[in-house]
């Protein structure tokens, strides 16, 4: 399983949150970039992480937030339906698990 999977199925399992954002691009499966806002200093940009004093201090870039965060700019236009419905049932989809269970053909 990848990184990407492993964040959809988190947003899938616990709703609105970073992972599910629009906004958000991964670092990694717990941890993301947040690209609706312009860049900030290193310091500001891993504070969400709980980071106050890392060895070594990350350049500036967009706010790292961790993938369960949930903030008011929350967006999700992405259109599901163009994932594989394999990959759709793996990671605990809905509109798979309604397709499968209604015995909608190919899902």
């Amino acid at each position: 399983m990848n990184a990407d999977e492993i964040v959809d199925r988190f947003y899938v399992e616990h709703g609105p949150c970073c992972a599910g954002c629009d906004w958000w691009a991964p670092a990694n499966s717990c941890v993301g970039e947040c690209r609706r806002s312009a860049p900030v200093s290193g310091a500001q940009r891993i504070s969400m992480l709980g980071m106050r004093s890392p060895s070594i201090q990350p350049e500036a870039g967009h706010i790292m937030t961790p993938r369960e965060h949930h903030c008011g700019e929350f967006k999700d236009d992405f259109d599901w339906n163009t994932l594989p419905p394999q990959y759709l049932r793996r990671i605990g989809h809905a509109a798979a698990i309604r397709a499968r269970d209604e015995g909608v053909r190919g899902c």
